[in-house]
């Protein structure tokens, strides 16, 4: 019973050292920071149209839709209408500008596309030749060599999934261009 109790003590003793050397570590620890610029960069939505501009607009869409001439003569008229609803010469050339741009990339999206889904299979190829330099019994993957080719496969999907929101991406591009031309 009395060894019992002697290393009963010990340990007691041994631990009450050690947390309070720990304690004495800690607070005798002198911390020296120094402190650096960090910048943060948040993409805000772009800001609503002034009552004015946004009237405007709404008056050169509902022209458009009424428009009876060809597709053509009536997209110039809605380009040249939706550009005036900017305040001054540089507003208007700003939303000439952004329209262009919408117009040019809107065109461009088929060959996008296609460049795209071209460079997903291109990629889904070297995926799967990878997957199968895999050695038997390796087992890189979580499942070993099924488990390369499921994820292949996903990644062929997202990358075909990427490719079909082009269009998306140019009418994202104008929204932002559109919101830095001053308004009425």
């Amino acid at each position: 019973m009395n060894r019992v109790s002697k290393t009963l003590t010990v340990g007691i003793l041994t631990g009450a050292v050690l947390v309070a050397g720990t304690a004495r570590a800690q607070t005798a620890t002198t911390v020296t920071t120094s402190s650096t610029t960090t910048s943060t960069s948040t993409t805000l939505l772009p800001h609503p149209f002034s009552p004015d501009t946004r009237a405007c607009i709404k008056d050169a869409r509902q022209a458009y839709k009424q428009c009876a001439g060809t597709k053509d003569d009536c997209t110039k008229a809605f380009r040249a209408s939706y550009a005036k609803c900017f305040a001054g010469s540089a507003g208007e050339k700003c939303a000439t500008k952004c329209l262009t741009n919408e117009s040019k990339c809107v065109t461009a999206v088929p060959t996008t596309k296609k460049s795209c889904r071209k460079t997903c299979r291109t990629t889904r190829k070297n995926d799967i030749r990878a997957c199968k330099r895999i050695p038997d019994g390796e087992n890189i993957w979580a499942a070993g060599d099924q488990g390369c080719l499921t994820t292949a496969r996903l990644t062929f999907s997202t990358c075909k999934w990427q490719c079909s929101g082009a269009k998306d991406v140019c009418h994202t591009n104008f929204r932002f261009c559109i919101a830095d031309c001053p308004n009425q």
